[in-house]
């Protein structure tokens, strides 16, 4: 069986690709960039959030639209950070800005209440923490349907006033 998914991939491709892709600058955190893309067709919207610094993308937080919930479209989040650059808490700031932009953006459009869900290894603490910290404090203990791991899954439903 093949391996869960890991952002580290994606982060890795975006920094391969940064000199050809287009990024906006984020609106509530200037700091944080996006681009926008439907990698497999017009169904497969992928909002993908990065601090750069100096040249090299030193966080990404990437929302990729999946499977609706019951009231609601769903984002899959996948986040990550260079090896060297772990423990700092560049993830927690870089999944918390991505989520306060994209909550934003929907906003002025009216958009509906949306999910964002993290499947998370069940042994990747630092990953864990993270979840815990930007989605909600309990998990929901799963088995990843792409690769067979024990993992645990966060659920955030973000709610406009």
């Amino acid at each position: 069986m093949p391996a869960m998914t890991d952002p580290t991939n994606a982060l890795t491709s975006f920094q391969e690709h940064l000199d050809g892709l287009e990024l906006q600058q984020c609106e509530l955190d200037s700091n944080l960039y996006l681009h926008v893309d439907n990698p497999s067709g017009p169904n497969s919207l992928r909002f993908t959030y990065v601090r750069i610094e100096a040249g090299v993308v030193t966080a990404l937080a990437m929302l990729a639209l999946g499977e609706p919930m019951e009231d609601g479209p769903c984002f899959e989040l996948g986040y990550a950070v260079p090896e060297h650059l772990r423990g700092q808490g560049r993830a927690q700031s870089a999944v918390r800005s991505a989520l306060a932009e994209i909550k934003h953006g929907f906003g002025r459009s009216g958009a509906r209440p949306f999910y964002v869900h993290a499947v998370v290894a069940r042994d990747n603490a630092a990953s864990k923490r993270v979840a815990e910290a930007t989605l909600a404090a309990k998990a929901e203990e799963i088995t990843d349907a792409f690769s067979g791991t024990p993992a645990v899954r966060y659920l955030h439903k973000v709610v406009y006033p």
